[in-house]
């Protein structure tokens, strides 16, 4: 038996597993970093605790890179807007920079949206007081 961490239902190893998955390009590789088979990585991949916390990893990761585009989303912005003003640029930098801009544009005005719609389905989804578990009065 593998000796576990308080907080996690995976072992050390498969914790190790997990950060190798993140950092590695295949399994092979990460299989390879970590030193053991590939087929024992593929073994954990089907366990339902280590799916787990490899799902929990990723999006943690996952949020930290969504987190430095935002930080890093003006300076891009500005990049953008300044091939497309400058008269020296060549017409396809201009046309991929205007694209780009419209792009992200129309992307935000569509999450707004959305965000929108869903908030107003959770606000009419939402149990009323004093009412069952089906939405009628008890």
């Amino acid at each position: 038996m593998q000796a576990r961490t308080p907080d996690s239902p995976i072992s050390i190893d498969q914790q190790k597993g997990v950060i190798a998955l993140l950092r590695e390009p295949t399994v092979a590789k990460a299989a390879e970093s970590m030193g053991i088979d590939e087929s024992t990585m593929y073994r954990w991949m089907k366990e339902p605790g280590f799916s787990k916390e490899f799902r929990e990893a990723r999006r943690d990761s996952f949020r930290h890179a969504i987190g430095l585009c935002n930080r890093y989303a003006p300076a891009a912005v500005q990049t953008l807007m300044k091939i497309l003003q400058d008269p020296g640029a060549a017409h396809s930098a201009k046309v991929s920079a205007a694209t780009a801009l419209l792009k992200f544009s129309r992307e935000s005005i569509e999450l707004d949206d959305l965000a929108s719609r869903i908030d107003a389905l959770e606000q009419v989804a939402a149990p009323q007081p004093g009412a069952g578990s089906f939405g009628r009065a008890a």
